[in-house]
């Protein structure tokens, strides 16, 4: 059965669920299957953007938030990733596996990451790109996701193996599509 997942609000859900939407119980999503109109739901679809710019999909994403001190203040700060239960890069499924370095994100997936104002757009100029990173709240630096995510010692370098209570995973609702750098463990 072929589906378009949805990205509802829970404050939204009566009024898609009385449109006819479906709830998903093992992605936790709601969907539309092929025999309703797609317009009748035009405000929970995914952009109609081009696709061809994400090679990541997932439809059990969370963002993983840690502590972790300042690279130039040394305050303490949340940083945050995006972490993927499952998904599929470049069409090939793959489990467990963080993205770094992204640089391109549909609207569903940066309309949920409001709450961390502190992950934003970083630009480039020089090389006409941009990517996001996370930011201290305290005097702006950036943080290198390199440093997060590269060396065991680091907050984000393996979440399923994480101390219990070091991450904190938010589920992310419907299906997200990014580009960026994924790492998994063998």
């Amino acid at each position: 059965m072929d589906r378009t997942y949805l990205y509802v609000p829970p404050e939204e859900k009566a009024e898609v669920e009385a449109l006819g939407a479906r709830w998903d119980a093992e992605t936790k999503c709601w969907y539309i299957g092929t025999d309703e109109d797609p317009a009748r739901f035009s405000q929970w679809l995914p952009d109609d953007e081009d696709n061809e710019e994400f090679k990541i999909t997932s439809t059990q994403a969370y963002v993983a938030s840690a502590a972790a001190p300042c690279e130039k203040c040394h305050l303490k700060i949340e940083v945050i990733c995006i972490y993927c239960e499952s998904g599929s890069v470049s069409g090939e499924p793959l489990t467990q596996f963080t993205v770094s370095g992204i640089w391109a994100m549909d609207d569903a997936l940066a309309r949920q990451l409001k709450p961390w104002p502190f992950f934003r757009e970083v630009s480039r100029p020089a090389y006409s790109e941009s990517y996001f990173a996370n930011h201290c709240p305290h005097c702006g630096a950036l943080q290198d996701d390199l440093y997060l995510h590269s060396e065991p010692d680091q907050p984000l370098f393996s979440i399923p193996r994480a101390a219990p209570g070091s991450i904190k995973l938010t589920p992310l609702v419907g299906q997200i599509q990014l580009s960026g750098d994924e790492s998994f463990e063998i």
